[in-house]
C-alpha cells in the first residue's frame, strides 16, 4: 500500500470512527438499562443471586445487590445520551473485568449458578458459564472501543464539542506570523476551556453518580424487606419446621419442592430419616426454600407449594412430614420448567395424606391466600444468609455432608460418639390410627397424632 492509498484509508477511518462508536455506545447503553432493570424491581433477589457466588462478606453482598443495578441504569442513560463517555466507558470495563473474574472464580470452584447478569440468578442444576464469559468479554471489548475512541456522534458531547470549534483565518493572514500566532492562541484557549468544562462535568456526574449509588441502596433497601407475618404454628424463620426431640444430630435439611435432586435425596434417605427421628437419634429442621420459582413457567410451583406445606405444619408437625414426603413422589413432583400443580392439586394431596375436617378447611384457606408467602420468602432469604445457594444443602451439627444414605448414616454414627445417648422415652410412641386429623389445630398437635402419622407406612418417606 502506498502513502496516497495509506492516507486514504485513515481518512475513511476517521470518518467512520465517530458513527460505529455511536453504535457501540448507544448499544452498550441499552444493555446496561436492560441489565439493571429486573435487578431494580427485585432487590433481595438479586441480593441472594450475589451471594451464591460466595466470594463477599454479607455487607458487601448487600451493598453490590442493593447499589449495583443504580449504577448500571446510571451508566446506562450516560452513554444513550452521549454524556461523559470516556468515563462510563472506563467504569463499564472495570465492571466488566469484576464479572469475568466473578464467573471463572465460581466455575473454577463448581459453584453452580446462574449469573444473574439480567436479574434473576443464584443457585441453578445446571450453569453456562462459556456464554457467560463469552458475553463479557465481547462486551468488555465494546467498552474498551468507547475508552480508546470517545467521541461519537447524536451526542451531547458532539453538541458542547461544536463550541471548540476555531473558524481558520483566510489563506492571507495564515502566511503571516502574527496571524498563524493568534490562531494557535485561540486554538489553545478553547481547548483549555474544553479541558476544564470535560473535567467540571465528569467530576460532577461521578459525584452524582456516586450519592445516586448510594441512595439506591438506601431506597433498595427498603424495598427488599419482608412485609407481612412471619410466624406460623410450628415453623419459624431461623429453624423451619422443627422434627422430632432434641438429639445428638441437629440436621438442617434445605430443600426446593421443585427440585429434582431433593426428591432423589428423599428417596434414597427419607425413610432412614424418619427411623432417626423416631429413635432419638437426630434431629431434623427442614428449611424450604423457592428458588426454583421461574421453572414453573409463571406457575411459581416452589413458592406455593412451600406455602402448602407450612399451611400443613399448622396442623401439625406430622402433617406436615406427610405432606413433604408426598409431594417429593415422582408422580406428584412436576418436572422443572413444567407447568407446576394447582391450588386444587396441592389441596387435593392433602387428602390424600389424611387431613380432613376442620382441618382440610383450615388448610384450604391457607392455600389459596398464600397465608405463609412472607414466611416463605423469609425461609429463603435465611438460607441465603447462611450460605445456601443450592439444594439439597444437608448440614449434620452444622458441617455440609452429601446427600446419600452413607454420608447420612456415617454423620449421625459420628455424632451418636460426641453426643448424649438416644433416650426413646421422650419420643412419641406410634399409634394404630390417627386420632385428630379433623380436630383443630391446636387440638391436632397431640403425641399421639404426630407418631402415628408418621408411622402409617403411606405417609412414611419414600423408601430407597
Amino acid at each position: 500500500m502506498n502513502q496516497a492509498e495509506s492516507r486514504g484509508v485513515r481518512e475513511k477511518w476517521e470518518t467512520w470512527r465517530p458513527w460505529i462508536g455511536t453504535i457501540v455506545r448507544v448499544a452498550l447503553g441499552a444493555i446496561w438499562l436492560w441489565a439493571s432493570w429486573e435487578k431494580l424491581r427485585s432487590p433481595r433477589t438479586f441480593v441472594q443471586a450475589v451471594r451464591a457466588y460466595d466470594a463477599t462478606p454479607e455487607w458487601l453482598s448487600k451493598a453490590i445487590g442493593y447499589g449495583l443495578p443504580v449504577v448500571e441504569f446510571a451508566l446506562g442513560v450516560l452513554l444513550v445520551l452521549g454524556i461523559a463517555v470516556r468515563m462510563s466507558a472506563i467504569a463499564s470495563t472495570v465492571l466488566f473485568v469484576v464479572f469475568l473474574v466473578g464467573i471463572v472464580q465460581a466455575a473454577a470452584r463448581d459453584i453452580k449458578l446462574t449469573c444473574g447478569c439480567f436479574g434473576g440468578g443464584g443457585a441453578s442444576d445446571t450453569t453456562q458459564y462459556t456464554l457467560d464469559i463469552l458475553r463479557d468479554l465481547g462486551l468488555l471489548v465494546l467498552a474498551v472501543y468507547l475508552v480508546l475512541w470517545s467521541f461519537t456522534r447524536i451526542s451531547i458531547e458532539e453538541y458542547l464539542g461544536r463550541n471548540d470549534y476555531v473558524a481558520p483565518p483566510s489563506a492571507k493572514r495564515m502566511r503571516t506570523d502574527e496571524g498563524r500566532r493568534k490562531y494557535n492562541a485561540m486554538l489553545e484557549s478553547r481547548r483549555k476551556a474544553a479541558r476544564e468544562r470535560a473535567l467540571w462535568l465528569n467530576g460532577s456526574i461521578a459525584t452524582v453518580v456516586v450519592l445516586i449509588g448510594l441512595i439506591g441502596i438506601g431506597v433498595q433497601s427498603g424495598r427488599a424487606k419482608i412485609a407481612g407475618s412471619l410466624t406460623a404454628t410450628n415453623a419459624t424463620v431461623k429453624n423451619g419446621v422443627v422434627f422430632g426431640k432434641k438429639a445428638a444430630a441437629t440436621v438442617d435439611v434445605y430443600e426446593d419442592m421443585q427440585c429434582p435432586n431433593c426428591r432423589n435425596f428423599e428417596d434414597a434417605v427419607g425413610a432412614q430419616i424418619d427411623k432417626d427421628v423416631r429413635a432419638n437419634k437426630a434431629q431434623v429442621r427442614f428449611h424450604l426454600m423457592s428458588f426454583l420459582d421461574s421453572s414453573s413457567n409463571g406457575n411459581r410451583y416452589s413458592s406455593r407449594a412451600a406455602n402448602a406445606a407450612l399451611c400443613a405444619s399448622d396442623i401439625s408437625v406430622d402433617d406436615f412430614v406427610a405432606y413433604h414426603n408426598y409431594l417429593y413422589k415422582p408422580s406428584i413432583q412436576p418436572a422443572e420448567n413444567s407447568h407446576g400443580r394447582t391450588d386444587a392439586q396441592l389441596i387435593s394431596y392433602a387428602q390424600k395424606v389424611g387431613i380432613k375436617g376442620t382441618s382440610l378447611t383450615n388448610f384450604t384457606g391457607c392455600v389459596q391466600n398464600e397465608t405463609h408467602k412472607s414466611l416463605v420468602e423469609a425461609l429463603d432469604e435465611q438460607a441465603s444468609k447462611n450460605g445456601v445457594h443450592s439444594t439439597p444443602t444437608i448440614k449434620v451439627n452444622g458441617k455440609s455432608i452429601s446427600p446419600t444414605l452413607a454420608a447420612w448414616n456415617k454423620a449421625i454414627a459420628k455424632a451418636l460418639e460426641k453426643g448424649p445417648a438416644p433416650n426413646p422415652s421422650k419420643t412419641p410412641s406410634p399409634t394404630p390410627t390417627p386420632s385428630s386429623t379433623s380436630a383443630s389445630p391446636s387440638a391436632s398437635k397431640s403425641p399421639s397424632k404426630s407418631a402415628s402419622k408418621s408411622a402409617s407406612p403411606s405417609t412414611s418417606a419414600p423408601k430407597s
